[in-house]
């Protein structure tokens, strides 16, 4: 099954190629954007992409791997990432000595292309074998996907969420195929959708052991599933992790905070000859116990000035200090969240700031300054609500459903990246159309029509208005 996805079937060729041809010129308009710099071959690639990437909170650090390859990623949240992308980097190194030019660009970018075309045609192929919508309703929720906002960024942008999104898409598909024909997830599906969607991000490993639940029900249940497909893949991943952090990571991260130490070392040591030569105190405790007090005040000012720049004071306080813990978000507004990122953002740029960088220049909330942009939002949301109720009796939308329900208890409940939270789009955004398409598929005659038609209308919109946007702001 898996081999068959990749064969473009003839009803699908015409809608695959405007697909295309929209995501390369949108592609091309990233490349000419940054080619001048990114083209170059230098020492300190990293601190090149870096410093002159910005498409809102996306990181360049697939550039960065493809054209210098190093775990650039966290090890514990994309722990097979960079090892994906190993070839590529060979193929850069060998396109580089040939041509004098850094090629990261045109490789990612050909990467970038083939996801999302295939996650194009899976949402298709989802619409029309899955919830059987005729080819042009199927067709249409495929536009509408990559019609929002931050799954048309992804599509663009060097980082791993078009890869998380088609991978997903796969997981949906395959499971979809096997509930359909009464059949389980398989063992070694399982294994093998497990270590490619966790590699990429771990937490996406967790919706492909939700997809063996929803496939085998009960069965899921049974010792040797539990064992060979959830925990020995589980623990092998957890366990290379630790392996490529030891090996790649650690070595730079203690060098890392022993230069840091001896910085702020050598700072106080300079201080406190400066205070010697110019303190009236002649008795050397007084004089520490003097200088204690100044190093003191003029460390609260460095941390409090730290504090301000955007990095640390959009982060929101945590739940906790400890690992993993120190990603969550106790304090930054749900609702707020909810209504300018989640469901606004993600969908429909903001005409302020657009593609800003909630670590660098961009508020964490920013609002529309149009109001009919709430109205679609609205719009959008009751779409998806209804779909919700015509397909609540459909596994297949109960497990594209939970898949969602997963983000936003990490995203909204514990508050992983919610300072950024569009920026995951492309991790949940497919249950709107699929719930949609459900709706569709629950109406017929005229009712059927006008909500295929209004769809229609929405997905012009939002990719005539998104992709202007981008365009105008790269």
């Amino acid at each position: 099954m898996l081999m068959q996805i990749f064969k473009i079937k003839k009803e699908e060729r015409s809608a695959a190629g405007l697909f295309f041809y929209w995501q390369l010129l949108m592609q091309i308009a990233v490349i000419i954007r940054y080619y001048p710099r990114f083209s170059v071959i230098t020492k300190d690639y990293r601190k090149v992409f870096l410093d002159w990437f910005h498409i809102s909170g996306f990181d360049p650090l697939t550039y960065c791997v493809v054209t210098d390859w190093s775990t650039a990623y966290n090890v514990y949240r994309h722990p097979l990432l960079a090892f994906y992308f190993y070839p590529f980097y060979l193929i850069n190194r060998a396109l580089m000595a040939l041509t004098g030019i850094n090629c990261t660009q045109f490789l990612v970018a050909a990467l970038l292309l083939f996801c999302s075309l295939y996650a194009f045609l899976l949402m298709i192929r989802i619409g029309r074998e899955l919830i059987f919508l005729s080819q042009k309703e199927a067709t249409l929720l495929g536009f509408l996907l990559f019609s929002f906002a931050y799954v048309m960024l992804s599509a663009i942008s060097p980082d791993h969420f078009i890869f998380s999104l088609f991978l997903i898409l796969i997981v949906i598909y395959v499971t979809g195929k096997q509930m359909q024909e009464g059949r389980c997830l398989k063992k070694g599906q399982t294994i093998l959708l497990f270590l490619l969607t966790a590699g990429i991000s771990l937490n996406n490993g967790l919706k492909v052991i939700l997809a063996n639940c929803f496939s085998r029900g009960k069965n899921f249940f049974r010792p040797s599933n539990l064992l060979f497909a959830i925990l020995l893949p589980s623990a092998a991943l957890w366990g290379f992790s630790e392996w490529e952090n030891k090996t790649f990571v650690a070595d730079g991260v203690h060098t890392r905070q022993v230069k840091r130490a001896r910085a702020i070392k050598n700072e106080k040591a300079h201080m406190l000859a400066v205070f010697r030569d110019t303190t009236q105190l002649k008795d050397s405790a007084g004089q520490v116990a003097a200088f204690d007090r100044i190093w003191k005040i003029h460390r609260q000012e460095q941390i409090r000035e730290r504090d301000k720049e955007p990095q640390y004071a959009h982060a929101g306080t945590p739940v906790s200090k400890r690992p993993f813990l120190n990603w969550t978000d106790i304090t930054t507004s749900r609702a707020t969240t909810l209504v300018e990122n989640l469901f606004g953002e993600s969908i429909q740029l903001h005409s302020c700031n657009t593609l800003g960088d909630v670590m660098r220049d961009r508020p964490v909330i920013v609002h529309y300054s149009w109001p009919g942009n709430y109205i679609i939002e609205a719009g959008i949301i009751l779409l998806f609500a209804a779909g919700l109720w015509a397909g609540r009796r459909s596994r297949l939308l109960w497990l594209a459903f939970s898949f969602f329900s997963l983000d936003m208890v990490l995203h909204i409940g514990l508050g992983f990246g919610i300072n950024e939270v569009y920026i995951m789009t492309a991790h949940w955004a497919y249950v709107i159309p699929v719930s949609i398409g459900f709706l569709i598929k629950g109406c017929t005659g005229k009712r059927r029509n006008a909500i295929t038609a209004l769809t229609a209308i929405l997905t012009l919109y939002l990719i005539t208005y998104n992709s202007i946007l981008t365009l105008l702001s790269l």
